[in-house]
């Protein structure tokens, strides 16, 4: 007989989990993405992330944009293979005899060993990998999602493959728990890269499309200083008001506020160049002063 857990006497988990609990794991996953999804948006435009000082709600707050459709998707994805599994099995289980029932294991572990393998130039990423398959699927999703997803799909026909070879009579035993633990715990990095990836294309299909759209939802302002402000879009429109504006005798329009920090200004023209995307930099001392210029939406009467 097993012998019982002496009374006052943790197990390795239950000691495990006052150090990293349910909730941590989950905070730290929400800003990690938020991290990824947030540095993503920002290097499309060249600004590093630490000139920009953000704080880890910052992160918290953009985390729901880069996991809920993958975590959605996961959850569909996961609820048809449960299902198509489970039939599989009771299918196997009234028809086929054991034989028929270890050949079908064999079949689909061969199978997930197979696309298993794709895992080792997923996670390296190497030269041949990315310049001899990547760049032959069509979209910008399918080469950064399709290969980690195959990978996973692969880690679980092999769990399932294992569910079929063993009977109820082996699934206690510790080979058979160990192997389900690694699988599991081989699924959970996949999709978790898979994640991650999602997160910073995300930030990079948003930046592009806020470029493109005029950067909708951020603040239009004007730009006063004491020096003349050279800009390089033609969307920007500089003038010298003369002496009797001193000392912020030079306006410009044109310009809408990307990004804030406790020292910088990250302005935008509201129009995309042509040609490059064009951030303009500015201290927040003594030298500028930035209006913010609001949308008038009612009547004077």
């Amino acid at each position: 007989m097993e012998q019982e857990t002496e009374p006052g006497k943790k197990s390795f988990f239950e000691r495990a989990a006052y150090v990293v609990t349910p909730g941590s794991v989950v905070i730290g996953l929400l800003y990690y993405l938020g991290n990824r999804y947030r540095s993503a948006y920002y290097s499309y435009f060249g600004i590093p992330m630490r000139d920009l000082e953000l704080t880890p709600q910052d992160y918290l707050l953009d985390s729901p944009t880069a996991l809920f459709f993958p975590l959605w998707v996961l959850l569909v994805v996961g609820l048809v293979g449960v299902l198509f599994f489970r039939a599989m099995e009771r299918r196997l289980a009234e028809q086929a005899s054991d034989r028929q029932r270890r050949l079908a294991a064999g079949a689909v572990s061969s199978v997930g060993a197979v696309l298993l393998l794709i895992s080792f130039p997923v996670l390296l990423e190497p030269l041949w990998w990315q310049r001899g398959v990547l760049r032959g699927l069509p979209s910008f999703w399918l080469r950064d999602l399709l290969p980690p997803v195959v990978v996973a799909v692969g880690i679980l026909m092999l769990l399932f493959a294992l569910h079929l070879r063993r009977g109820p009579e082996y699934r206690r035993q510790r080979h058979w728990n160990a192997a389900q633990g690694l699988l599991l715990a081989a699924v959970a990095m996949i999709l978790f890269f898979a994640m991650a990836r999602y997160a910073y294309g995300a930030g990079v299909s948003r930046a592009q499309h806020d470029a493109e759209n005029g950067y909708q939802g951020t603040t239009r302002v004007l730009v006063h200083s004491r020096t003349p402000i050279h800009a390089s879009a033609p969307s920007i429109t500089c003038e010298d008001r003369g002496r009797a504006h001193q000392p912020y005798q030079f306006r410009c329009a044109g310009f809408r506020i990307l990004a804030k920090s406790r020292t910088r200004y990250f302005l935008v023209p509201h129009k995309r160049p042509r040609d490059v995307d064009v951030v303009l930099v500015l201290r927040d001392d003594d030298n500028v002063r930035v209006e913010v210029v609001g949308t008038w939406r009612g009547v004077v009467r």
